[in-house]
């Protein structure tokens, strides 16, 4: 019972760690990873420094898919951050190999009273109280681990499942394995196990191989974790995923070698700083830690190159990220207007395949849909801001209104994109139904109408010629009297239903919308500042 008492309050304290860190570095953290990727050195302390702090390589892991996502670094920015993370987690497996009985004591006691007079109703230290808080009770909950491990080892029963698992290291790699993919950290289960092997309850052997086996577990924990992730965020879960595997890989040949007396191996290299059992697994965790991180290092490039062919890029992906501007080009504030230009006329090229959706409801398709106009904005705002740091640099008079046209044309961009969005909406409503003929003709033709002028603006918008615009304008001006005859010849057919009526209005109010924008589109860099 006390270590069952002991296991819960280490979990309580990890809990409590981990959501209370999580509370305190949110922002910070992002910052952090943010300033840390502009620099590989800088990335790799941050992640040990991270790992540390946060006993969370997953944690680290998953906030740089979100950076790398929303285009803020590169996945080759941030793996260092990520692999060294998890050299970081070995802080707590070492904690857990030293006597910190009075500290332990100190900070229950210490918290405790803080919490007596409510220091934790306090934003500012909350958190971090907590965070001590759960310190304190993760490693109250490690000693009472090894309190009631003592009386065991000298039961008959307990000695002869030891005898027996002694003989089978493959049952202690599997139960390694196993116990990780339920706990979802291979710093938790090692931390346990350094308890128990100082305790005498494990042999040094037998814990060694639970310490691989946590490895390998938590590599499959992650893969498993990250099979509803596609291009890049699986990219950066592969690649941790190869820094577990590799770990263990390069030790289990080692570890063979050691125990069949054929070379000095993994207790050799972990008995150089120290002979105790717990600070030999300890050292054990870190080098594969070390092994897996400097593996991958190594071969970073290749390990790139394998990732993105694994799992290449989605086409959202693709589109929100830049692929013209870039931070260097300001410094020739003329070139970084040229290419804003040419990130717009991407952003105008894939509006057409928005319509492809015109017929396809299902959810599947719809979240397709979405997260392609999600990506369309992510493009415009980095444009936005690019824009935003050529006028902060107080440009000439003619570049200057070049800059604000583009501003206004990216302001018309977002409104197309959402007014597209909402047309293929309109259209999947009733596509199902059963309509009137006529009603259903125009319909369609609506669409590949819209379809065919969003192409030709794509063009249109990147080409140098003002009589090409100036076509596209003409083509889409004064259709508001037609589509208002159109309109009232099939009302008066007086055979729609409410909602083919309701279809009707607003498909064709919608596609008068999408040709007003595109004219304005085409417009808004020559007018400059006028509306």
């Amino acid at each position: 019972m006390e270590i069952f008492a002991g296991l819960g309050l280490f979990f309580v304290g990890i809990k409590l760690i981990g959501a209370n860190l999580k509370q305190m570095t949110g922002g910070w953290l992002r910052l952090v990873i943010e300033r840390a990727t502009r620099h590989a050195w800088r990335s790799t302390v941050a992640g040990f420094v991270l790992g540390a702090l946060t006993q969370s390589s997953n944690a680290i892991t998953f906030i740089s898919i979100n950076m790398v996502a929303a285009g803020l670094a590169s996945v080759a920015q941030v793996l260092p951050l990520v692999i060294w993370g998890n050299v970081g987690t070995s802080a707590l497996v070492f904690l857990s190999a030293v006597d910190l009985h009075l500290v332990v004591l100190f900070l229950i006691g210490s918290t405790g009273i803080a919490f007596y007079f409510d220091v934790d109703r306090s934003p500012k230290y909350r958190h971090g109280l907590s965070a001590l808080l759960g310190l304190g009770l993760l490693f109250l909950g490690l000693e009472l681990i090894k309190v009631g491990a003592q009386p065991l080892k000298s039961m008959p029963a307990v000695r002869d499942v030891l005898d027996f698992s002694a003989q089978s290291y493959g049952l202690a790699f599997i139960m390694g394995v196993a116990i990780t993919i339920v706990a979802q950290s291979s710093a938790t289960v090692s931390v346990i196990a350094v308890t128990l092997v100082n305790a005498g309850l494990l042999s040094l052997d037998q814990t060694i191989a639970i310490v691989i086996g946590a490895s390998v577990g938590s590599g499959m924990s992650i893969a498993l974790l990250s099979t509803n992730l596609s291009g890049v965020g699986r990219q950066l879960a592969l690649l941790q995923v190869t820094v577990k595997f590799a770990g263990a890989g390069l030790a289990i040949p080692v570890l063979a070698v050691e125990l069949a007396g054929l070379g000095p191996g993994l207790k050799a290299m972990s008995g150089v700083f120290g002979t105790d059992p717990a600070f030999q697994v300890a050292m054990v965790y870190f080098l594969l830690q070390i092994l897996g991180a400097f593996f991958v290092g190594s071969f970073q490039v290749r390990m790139l190159e394998l990732a993105a062919w694994a799992s290449p890029a989605t086409q959202e992906e693709e589109l929100s990220h830049p692929r013209f501007i870039y931070p260097e080009a300001l410094g020739d504030p003329d070139t970084a207007v040229q290419l804003v230009r040419l990130e717009q006329q991407r952003i105008v090229a894939f509006l057409p395949e928005l319509l492809a959706y015109t017929q396809q409801a299902d959810a599947h398709q719809n979240s397709k849909m979405s997260a392609l106009s999600a990506s369309g904005h992510a493009l415009g705002r980095h444009c936005d801001n690019f824009l935003t740091e050529i006028l902060d640099r107080n440009p000439s008079r003619e570049l200057l209104d070049d800059a604000i046209g583009l501003k206004k044309r990216l302001a018309t961009l977002t409104s197309l994109i959402d007014t597209v969005e909402e047309f293929v909406t309109t259209m999947q409503t009733t596509a199902p139904l059963e309509m009137n003929k006529k009603l259903d003709s125009l319909l369609f033709a609506l669409r590949e109408s819209l379809e065919m002028i969003l192409h030709v603006a794509g063009d249109a918008v990147g080409s140098d010629s003002r009589d090409d615009r100036d076509q596209l304008v003409q083509l889409t001006s004064g259709r508001s009297g037609q589509m208002e005859a159109i309109r009232q010849r099939i009302l008066d057919l007086d055979t729609l239903s409410p909602i083919e009526h309701r279809q009707l209005y607003a498909s064709t109010t919608l596609f008068e919308r999408a040709l007003w924008l595109v004219q304005r589109l085409l417009r808004s860099p020559d007018e400059k500042t006028q509306d």
